[in-house]
C-alpha cells in the first residue's frame, strides 16, 4: 500500500459521492407529493407541468410517471394527459379494509418493541404540528403532519418490507384524504379528531398496549373514511364515485 493509499484508508476523509439519480429523486419527490396529499383525486397533471414545477426536463418525469401509473397511483388519461386516480367507492373501501390489517399490525409491531422515548416525543411533536396546523388554518402542513405521524409510527415496527407495502397503499388514498380540502369545516372534524385518536395511540405505545395501539390506528383510519365515503356521496348525488 502506498503512503496515499494509506493516508485516506485510515482517516475516511473523503467525502461520500452521492449516486442518487435524477430519475429516482423526481420518483421520491412525486411519492412524496402523492402520501401527503399535494395531489387530489381525478386532477389532470402532465409531464411538461411536472418538470417545470420539479425544475428538471422530461424525461425522469416520464420514468417516475411510468412507476407510478405501475402502482396504480396515476393513470393515463390520453395521449399526453395524466391523472391522479379518481375516487371508486367501492375500491376506496377494499384499500381501506387492507390498510386497516396492515397499519394495525404496524402499530402493533410498534407497540410491542422496548419503550421508545425518542419515538413518543417524536409522535407528540407530528400530532402537536397538526393541531398548530389546524388552528391556523394550513391545511397543507396538517396533511403533511399527518402523514408524518403515521410512518413514524409505522416505521418503528421494524419492517421495512411492511412500510414499503404501506406507503404503495397511500399513494393510492392519500390523495382522496386531501380531498376533504374541498370542504374546510369536513377537514377541520376529521383531522381533529384524528389529533385526538392519535393521543391515544401515544399512550397505547407509552404503554406498549399492542390492541390499544392496532384498535386507535383502525378507529383513525375508519372514521376517516367513513367521512370522506359521506362527502362524495353528497357530491356526486348518491352515485358510488366520482373523480376530481
Amino acid at each position: 500500500m502506498n503512503t496515499f493509499e494509506a493516508k485516506y484508508n485510515n482517516q475516511h476523509t473523503l467525502t461520500p459521492v452521492d449516486v442518487t439519480t435524477v430519475q429516482e429523486r423526481v420518483y421520491q419527490s412525486l411519492r412524496l407529493g402523492l402520501l401527503k396529499g399535494e395531489f387530489l383525486p381525478g386532477e389532470q397533471v402532465s409531464i411538461r407541468g411536472l418538470a417545470e414545477a420539479l425544475g428538471t426536463s422530461a424525461m425522469p418525469v416520464r420514468d417516475a410517471v411510468a412507476r407510478l401509473i405501475a402502482e396504480r397511483a396515476i393513470e393515463q388519461s390520453g395521449p399526453r394527459m395524466l391523472r391522479i386516480a379518481p375516487y371508486l367507492a367501492s375500491d376506496h373501501e377494499n384499500y381501506i379494509r387492507v390498510r386497516m390489517q396492515l397499519e394495525g399490525y404496524a402499530a402493533e409491531r410498534a407497540a410491542s418493541a422496548p419503550k421508545d422515548p425518542v419515538l413518543i416525543e417524536a409522535l407528540k411533536r407530528h400530532n402537536e404540528s397538526i393541531r398548530e396546523a389546524l388552528e391556523s388554518k394550513d391545511l397543507d402542513a396538517a396533511l403533511a403532519g399527518n402523514q408524518a405521524f403515521h410512518f413514524e409510527l409505522y416505521g418503528a415496527g421494524g419492517y421495512p418490507q411492511l412500510l414499503d407495502i404501506i406507503s404503495t397503499l397511500w399513494l393510492r388514498t392519500g390523495p382522496i384524504v386531501a380531498s376533504a380540502r374541498r370542504d374546510k369545516a369536513l377537514f377541520e372534524r376529521i383531522f381533529n379528531n384524528g389529533v385526538r385518536i392519535h393521543s391515544d395511540v401515544i399512550d397505547a405505545i407509552a404503554q406498549r398496549n399492542r390492541v390499544g395501539a392496532r384498535r386507535a390506528i383502525n378507529l383513525d383510519i375508519r372514521s376517516s373514511h367513513l367521512s370522506i365515503r359521506r362527502f362524495y356521496k353528497l357530491a356526486s348525488g348518491g352515485a358510488d364515485g366520482a373523480g376530481g
